[in-house]
């Protein structure tokens, strides 16, 4: 029964190859409300698994664990479908959550962790459906002079995106300082391969961004989204932004 225990933890802290279920599923799942409810719920799950374990983690699952966390965010590095690079940026950053909990990061901390990562992720996937809404397609290189068509969209692609890979202020710049911190007084070596799997988010990142929303573009009927929706999905942003160094605190 534990070891069915540790498979589950597995799945939704995704350690290779249990990924390719949940980015096989997201990628089945169109409806956008069950899009986020997957990114948010996920890896809470896999904490409150974590949680309610009764026996030790052993060491060596840090290794998987970081392996895991640097395959994905290769696979990201190659990708062209931006929804795609959100499922594996999600299982990258999800991976690392084992490196934490084993490193001795306080389980109520875990659940923040997860939190900072799977928010800015829901938010990525919510103004990538407004994109796919417009050129029924996020697929960056089909889809490009993004900047020029949507500039309103395109502002609030970069900084939802700048929230997933960890930009300073962001929690999940927080998150992986804290995650470097512990692991690298347990487990020195892990935190070279930690800011590796950083280092690969912000690159691939970037080159997804540049892709999407540099290059001639092509004029389309619909329009960038409103300033209402600006500012509504403008919000989260900044709270994000407010509540990275607040989190800072509790965490570090």
């Amino acid at each position: 029964m534990q070891e069915l225990s540790w498979i589950a933890a597995a799945v939704f802290l995704p350690l290779f190859p249990f990924g390719m279920f949940f980015n096989a599923l997201l990628q089945r799942v169109q409806h956008i409300g069950l899009r986020i409810a997957m990114l948010t719920v996920w890896p809470v799950v896999g904490v409150t698994m974590l949680a309610v374990m009764e026996s030790d983690m052993p060491g060596w699952v840090v290794y998987w664990a970081l392996f895991s966390a640097l395959l994905y965010s290769f696979r990201a590095l190659v990708v062209k479908e931006f929804g795609i690079w959100i499922g594996f940026i999600a299982t990258s950053a999800w991976s690392l959550l084992w490196i934490a909990a084993i490193s001795g990061v306080e389980i109520n901390d875990l659940f923040i962790h997860a939190l900072a990562s799977a928010l800015p992720l829901s938010l990525l996937a919510v103004l990538v459906s407004e994109v796919e809404k417009r050129h029924e397609s996020s697929y960056a290189g089909v889809v490009k002079g993004l900047a020029q068509l949507h500039p309103r969209l395109s502002c609030l692609l970069v900084l939802a995106t700048l929230a997933v890979i960890g930009s300073p202020l962001f929690p999940a710049f927080f998150s992986m300082l804290d995650t470097i911190v512990h692991a690298s007084a347990v487990y020195p070596v892990s935190m070279s391969g930690v800011l590796l799997v950083w280092l690969l988010w912000s690159w691939s990142g970037i080159k997804i961004l540049q892709d999407l929303l540099v290059g001639s573009a092509e004029r389309v009927a619909h329009a960038d989204i409103t300033n209402g929706h600006m500012l509504a999905y403008g919000i989260p942003i900044v709270a994000l932004v407010i509540s990275g160094p607040y989190l800072s605190g509790v965490m570090l």
